[in-house]
């Protein structure tokens, strides 16, 4: 029969790591967020368009300004609900115009700040338009 022993009771060591503050960080570089943002374009220069969130419609559908001057009524896709992205008022997307009914859309992806940021410098869009207080 094994001896017994005393005193305290040893804890299994725990394999989680700790996330280090969000400024010691280190930035993604910027070779992989070019990479990621080609990825992230309008594929199809008719069917896909930037927009700006204007106010939530209600049920997953919003009101987006797109950067060719319309007005759209736009759902969120369901891959994007799914992965509980959040969209604000002012957050750039990009928006899926359906082919039978032009004044609507789908919601594809939702970028974000550093994002926005890529876009505006190489050019996509331009910084006037993208400036809301929500946004930048």
């Amino acid at each position: 029969m094994p001896a017994r022993r005393r005193g305290r009771k040893k804890r299994k060591k725990s394999f989680r790591r700790r996330r280090r503050p969000m400024s010691k960080r280190a930035s993604k570089p910027e070779s992989s967020l070019d990479a990621e943002m080609e990825e992230l374009l309008p594929a199809d220069e008719d069917l896909e368009v930037f927009g700006r969130v204007l106010e939530p419609v209600g049920k997953g559908h919003f009101r987006v300004e797109c950067s060719d001057g319309i007005v759209r009524i736009a759902r969120v896709r369901g891959k994007l609900r799914g992965k509980r992205h959040w969209i604000k008022r002012g957050d750039i997307v990009l928006v899926s115009i359906w082919p039978f009914k032009r004044d609507r859309g789908d919601i594809v992806v939702r970028y974000d700040r550093a994002q926005v940021e890529w876009l505006i410098e190489k050019g996509y869009i331009d910084r006037s338009w993208a400036m809301m207080e929500d946004v930048l």
